[in-house]
This record gives C-alpha cells, sequence and structure tokens, in this order.
C-alpha cells in the first residue's frame, strides 16, 4: 500500500511538473512535443528503408540492375536529413524552452516568498526548502523536460520497431523489457539514495554557499583581511567539501559495483536474443535484408526501452528533488487578508490594547500586555535598550506578525480587517537593516514607490529631505551611478551614505505614518539632527514614530514611550520623563555623560 501511494504522489507530481512546462512556454513546448513525435516516426521508418536497401543491393549484385538500390539509398539520405533537421529543431526548441522555464519558475518562487508571512522565515527548515528550490529545481524541471521529449521519441520509435519484430517473432519485446527491469530497479534505488545523501547536506552545502558568499563581498574583504579570516573560512568551507567526498568515494563504489553487474547481465542476455533472432532469421529463410532490418529493430527496441527506462529512472530522481519546489508552491500565506481598503487620508488613531507576542517556536513573550494609543498629527518616540522588543513592536505595527492575545486598531477597528495591500501602501518604513540593491541611485530611491519610480522631481525631492542630494552630486553618474563595488562601474558608498538613500526610499512614499527604526545610527549628531527636522516638517499633520536607544534628539517628539522587556514602562514628553528620575532619566544621563567626556 505505502509503495502504490508512493507510486501515486510521483505521477501527481510529473503532472504537476508538466504543468508548470506547458504554462512557461505552451506554444514551444507544443512544438518540441510534436518535432519529437514525428522524429520517433522517422526513426522507425528508416528501419525499413533499410531493409528494402539490403534486398535491393543483392539483387544488383546477383543480376547486375542498380536502379531501385539507388532509389532507396536517397530514400535513407532523405530519411537521415529529416531526422538531423527534427533533432536540430528539437535542440532549438527545448533550449528556448529551458529558458522560458527557468524564467517562469523563478518568478514563481519570488511570488510565493512575497507571499508568505514572516513567521515562515523564523524556521530553518524554510531556508533549507529554499536552498534545495534554488540549487535544483531549475535544474530538474528541464530534466523533466529533456526526460518527456526523450519519452515521446522513444516511445514512438518503439511501436514502430516493435511491429517489425512482431513478425519474427512476439515475444522478444517481452524478453527485452524483462532484462531491463533489473537495471530499471537498480536505477531507481540508487536515485533514492542519493536523495537521501543530499537531504542529509543541504544545511551544509547552504553554509558553504553562505561561507562563499561572505567571503566575496566587497563591503566584508576588510575585515577579512586585517582578521586574516577567509583562511579560517576557506578551511570551514574545504572540511565540508572534504567529508563529503570520503563518504562519496564509499557510496559511489557501491553503485558503481552494481551497475556493473547489471550492464554484464543486459549485455549477455542482449548477445543471446541476437542470437536467437539469426537462429530464428535462417530457419524461415528470411532475406539477407529481412535480417538486417531485424537486428536494425532489435537495436533499436533495446535503445529504446532502455532510454524509456532511463528516462523513468530519472523523472523518478528529478521528483524526490522536484517535491521541494511543489511544496513550496502549496505553502499559505499563513495571515488572513483583510477586506477593508485603507486611505491615506483615513488615519485618525492606532491602538495597541493588552498585546502579547512570542515569535514561533519560542517559548518566552517579546511582548507583554502592551497598551499604546497614537493619534494622527503627533510624532512619537519608543526608546529602550536592545533586545526590549522595539523592533517587534513595528513588525505587529506593519501587521508582519499578528499578536497571540490582544488587539491593535486603526480608527477603533481591528488592524486583521484591513487588507495587507492597503497597509503596506499607507506605510512609510526605514528599516534598521534596509537592503543595498544593487541598482542605480535612481532606482534604489524610486523602489520606495513603484508607482512614481520614473518621477525624477519626485526622487531628487527625497534625496533633499535626507540630505544624500550633497553627495549623489559627487558620483561618477550622478543619480545614474550603480551602486556597490562588485558591479561594474560600481560605487561603494559609506555607511551614512546608505542610510540616507534607505530614508530617501521612505520618504518616497506618500504615507499616514512614517516609521523610522534607527534611521540615523550611521549618521553624525548634525546629520541626524537635520534629518529629523526635516521630516518632522514634512509629516506635520500626519503621524511619525522613531524607534530609537539614542536619546540626542527626544525633544523634537510630542510622546516618548519606553519599552524594558517587553512591556512599557514609562511614557510621557522628554521633560516629563527626566522629571521622573526613572529609566528613561538614567539612559539619558548615561548618554549626556559619554558625550561629555
Amino acid at each position: 500500500m505505502r509503495k502504490i501511494r508512493h507510486i501515486r504522489k510521483f505521477i501527481i507530481n510529473i503532472f504537476s511538473i508538466i504543468k508548470i512546462i506547458l504554462k512557461s512556454s505552451p506554444i514551444i513546448v507544443t512544438k518540441l512535443f510534436i518535432c519529437n513525435v514525428l522524429l520517433g516516426i522517422v526513426t522507425s521508418l528508416n528501419v525499413y528503408l533499410w531493409k528494402y536497401l539490403v534486398d535491393s543491393a543483392t539483387y544488383s549484385l546477383e543480376y547486375g540492375k542498380v536502379g531501385e538500390a539507388f532509389i532507396w539509398l536517397g530514400g535513407i539520405g532523405g530519411c537521415i536529413e529529416t531526422i538531423n533537421l527534427f533533432n536540430r529543431l528539437s535542440i532549438y526548441y527545448r533550449e528556448i524552452a529551458q529558458e522560458s522555464m527557468n524564467c517562469y519558475i523563478n518568478e514563481m518562487v519570488i511570488e510565493k516568498v512575497n507571499q508568505l508571512d514572516m513567521s515562515y522565515f523564523d524556521d530553518s527548515k524554510i531556508y533549507d526548502t529554499l536552498e534545495k528550490v534554488s540549487s535544483e529545481s531549475g535544474a530538474r524541471c528541464v530534466s523533466i523536460l529533456v526526460m518527456l521529449v526523450m519519452l515521446l521519441q522513444y516511445f514512438t520509435t518503439l511501436i514502430g520497431v516493435t511491429a517489425v519484430m512482431a513478425s519474427l517473432s512476439g515475444s522478444i519485446a517481452i524478453m527485452l523489457c524483462l532484462i531491463m527491469v533489473p537495471i530499471f530497479y537498480v536505477s531507481i534505488s540508487i536515485a533514492y539514495k542519493q536523495y537521501k545523501i543530499y537531504v542529509t547536506r543541504v544545511q551544509n552545502l547552504r553554509m558553504v554557499d553562505y561561507l562563499t558568499d561572505l567571503c566575496l563581498k566587497y563591503e566584508n574583504i576588510k575585515e577579512l583581511k586585517i582578521y586574516g579570516a577567509a583562511l579560517y573560512l576557506k578551511q570551514k568551507v574545504s572540511d565540508i567539501y572534504k567529508k563529503h567526498i570520503i563518504e562519496d568515494k564509499k557510496y559511489k563504489k557501491s553503485f558503481l559495483f552494481k551497475l556493473t553487474k547489471t550492464d554484464l547481465v543486459q549485455s549477455i542476455c542482449s548477445t543471446g536474443i541476437k542470437i536467437f533472432v539469426l537462429y530464428r532469421a535462417i530457419l524461415e529463410k528470411k532475406s539477407i535484408g529481412d535480417f538486417t532490418m531485424y537486428i536494425s529493430a532489435l537495436d533499436n527496441m533495446e535503445n529504446s526501452i532502455n532510454s524509456i527506462l532511463d528516462a523513468i529512472s530519472s523523472l523518478y530522481s528529478d521528483n524526490l528533488y522536484i517535491e521541494n519546489l511543489l511544496d513550496l508552491l502549496k505553502m499559505e500565506g499563513g495571515l488572513k487578508d483583510g477586506k477593508k481598503d485603507f486611505s491615506v487620508v483615513d488615519l485618525k488613531k492606532i491602538e495597541f490594547e493588552n498585546v502579547w507576542f512570542q515569535y514561533p517556536h519560542s517559548d518566552s513573550f517579546v511582548l507583554k500586555n502592551v497598551s499604546i494609543k497614537l493619534e494622527r498629527g503627533k510624532s512619537y518616540a519608543l526608546v529602550g535598550l536592545n533586545g526590549s522588543g522595539k523592533t517587534t513592536f513595528i513588525k505587529l505595527l506593519l501587521r508582519l506578525y499578528d499578536p497571540q492575545r490582544g488587539k491593535i486598531l486603526i480608527n477603533g477597528i481591528d488592524i486583521k480587517e484591513y487588507s495587507i495591500e492597503s497597509l503596506y501602501r499607507s506605510i512609510g518604513v526605514v528599516f534598521q537593516d534596509f537592503i543595498k540593491y544593487p541598482l542605480t541611485v535612481n532606482e534604489n530611491i524610486g523602489i520606495g514607490n513603484l508607482k512614481r519610480i520614473d518621477d525624477f522631481e519626485k526622487i531628487q525631492f527625497a534625496a533633499y529631505i535626507s540630505g544624500a542630494n550633497k553627495f549623489i552630486q559627487s558620483l561618477p553618474n550622478e543619480y545614474q551611478t550603480i551602486l556597490e563595488k562588485e558591479w561594474e562601474e560600481g560605487s561603494e558608498l559609506s555607511g551614512g551614505q546608505w542610510q540616507t538613500i534607505a530614508i530617501s526610499r521612505a520618504i518616497m512614499r506618500d504615507v499616514s505614518i512614517l516609521i523610522m527604526d534607527e534611521p540615523s545610527s550611521a549618521l553624525d549628531p548634525q546629520a541626524e539632527s537635520d534629518i529629523l527636522k526635516k521630516m518632522q516638517e514634512m509629516m506635520d499633520g500626519k503621524m511619525s514614530l522613531l524607534i530609537t536607544h539614542r536619546f540626542s534628539n527626544m525633544g523634537i517628539v510630542d510622546k516618548i514611550f519606553v519599552m524594558q522587556e517587553g512591556e512599557i514602562t514609562e511614557f510621557g514628553t522628554h521633560e516629563e520623563l527626566m522629571r521622573t528620575n526613572g529609566k528613561y532619566y538614567t539612559l539619558y544621563k548615561l548618554q549626556a555623560d559619554a558625550y561629555k567626556r
């Protein structure tokens, strides 16, 4: 029963991949399949033509008449040219189909990752799945396409040559299939074993890729050189590879022994069948052309059956790897999307009511009974030590997660009732761990508002507010300069310059809420003060929230919330909190005293 379920799943998976293949390039794939069916028919026809050529050549040698032999020779020549043409067409269609399929799969994977909520990415298993998908799925889908094409071609050929052999003995095809069964079984078992080995190595292979990429990043090279860390990482990568090589020697010797035995059995049986064909042809007084046709048909039949079983074995192997892609595509988003549309002009207030939250696969709560009220037209700061829960608060406000207890309300309505897309559209964020896109300055800023990515005036305005315009003018191609040194004509920016680019990106959005998570950690105090004041002016009448553990600019916000170990312990204006002599007062004094020293 287990084997039946396994076979059923294999068939379902293959049909799922066929759908993906057809969707990626329906016209090209259809032409490819038709081309290979015709190729199989012409190959079978060639077997018949050789019979008539040999018989006519024998007759010509006996009676001195060569005309008919030349006709059949011309027919074979035309057949070979047709086979060559179909082969060339098949290669052309296959290569185009492969490129289209790789593009389509990449699009599907990126779209699916974008749909999944953040909870998936708190589990290391998703990264193993993504590693399997990125390293294997494209190649395996291409392999499945090639194998399906082979199946069509060789199955068509098999039908033709089986009809030829049936005129001599109907049992030969059955005998050939029985010979191939042990080879097929060994191939399947080896494919399964290799997949199991691959699964145990996925995390190690992911580590190898990560460490190698880390060593090649421009921004990492200076530290790697100073500490000599590259040599240490090289050894780590080498140790993983050497461990795999030692294991592979053992496994592959076993595979080699099994395959050699099955090849020997196949060779002996194949020779025996050819002796049988020769015996029957002599016994029934067949012509030399008939004998040539039977031997050619036998070779084609053996090759076709062998190729079909190889293709099925390969499909089975590819199916094991491709399951990761299919499993990824089946994953659901997780967060239930709301139906209400949230508009920029609608915002009045945001409330956290007794919110508790813990990350997936964690036993402790990061936020504990948090209650906060934020109003339109005011600016707020959320301060506290690292690990106090500030960034987690932002993730809930952005609805990257849902709390386990309590509610988040916007204008008195549960945030879950709003569509996630409309929420994202109305919120601007400067993340602490912002992305450095290997694109032009123009694109790096414009990506903050894709609808206005070509609005150069808007991009220039965003750069002016963040102060990025000052250094952009000195870049080789100004706003058209590609960023990051790894790319041709690319320019590297300092940490502070990158931060102003990230701030510009957030300013691009026409939002009702602006969230800044440690937006100025790489900026000098003067630049930080200038940017925050400009952004406050820009957000006048809207809502802004500053997340920071630096207290130098707290005077510009209307209210400050202090977080400790996931709880709001104090709130008020800067002056009010300083008078309470609480945690805020202590932290502020520590920073102020440090500046004095």
